[in-house]
């Protein structure tokens, strides 16, 4: 299983490190923010700082969600895919490294963004914890990407992007037909709408929510990894090459 999961890990060196690179300049750009500006930051309203630090992490989590997924596509070759079949047990060691390297995956991003979290705090007073937000990202991008890699692995990932696609073709869509049509009085001023956003974020309790999610999203990638591997001979069979 180690051999499987080095294998995928050199054989996309690149990607990997631009996937830290990119990890790297979103969380710098946070800590130059606050850091270059420390005297101005610690007079900041601290709601915006925690609103600001919470679309960095965004950022950094569907970059790195992404990235990871965009890695594990591409061994998509019937010999290697009927290599592994005749392997004993080849199938589950070969789905077990792709959800091992997108847990890894996961795990640098709570490691790097929470770690630049907690440095700042303790160079600028005015900078608030970001464990519960970090820790609801981390569980929330399991729960997506236990219900993506089965997709991608039964229908590879040309279909599978194009299912993920259409889900957030739809999702956006909503939303435009929403702030077209929709009630937008609850909003006000594009100022009211980001301080409220903001203030939201501070007051919400995240950690509560990454409980949930945590006792949701391990069982779910627990049991993706089982459905991925009965996929994964009918996703050979369908690559092209």
């Amino acid at each position: 299983m180690l051999g499987l999961l080095y294998k995928d890990m050199r054989a996309n060196l690149k990607g990997i490190l631009v996937m830290l690179l990119v990890l790297i300049f979103l969380n710098g750009l946070t800590t130059v923010m606050l850091f270059v500006g420390e005297d101005n930051a610690s007079a900041m309203n601290t709601t915006f700082i925690m609103g600001f630090c919470s679309i960095m992490a965004v950022s950094s989590f569907m970059t790195i969600g992404a990235t990871a997924l965009n890695i594990v596509q591409t061994d998509e070759r019937k010999k290697w895919g009927y290599y592994i079949t005749a392997v004993p047990n080849g199938i589950r060691k070969q789905v077990w490294a792709i959800y091992t390297f997108v847990f890894i995956a996961m795990l640098i991003t709570f490691t790097v963004v929470y770690g630049v979290n907690f440095i700042a705090r303790t160079v600028v007073d005015a900078v608030p914890d970001m464990l519960g937000i970090t820790l609801t990202l981390v569980f929330f991008g399991l729960i997506m990407r236990a219900i993506e890699l089965p997709c991608i692995i039964a229908f590879g990932s040309k279909v599978g992007s194009q299912v993920k696609g259409g889900l957030m073709l739809l999702v956006i869509l909503g939303i435009v037909v929403y702030l077209l049509f929709g009630n937008l009085s609850w909003i006000g001023s594009e100022y009211d709408f980001w301080d409220g956003l903001f203030t939201w974020i501070r007051d919400f309790k995240f950690t509560d929510l990454a409980l949930k999610l945590a006792a949701v999203g391990l069982p779910m990638y627990i049991v993706s990894y089982f459905i991925s591997t009965k996929l994964y001979l009918k996703g050979v069979d369908r690559m092209e090459k």
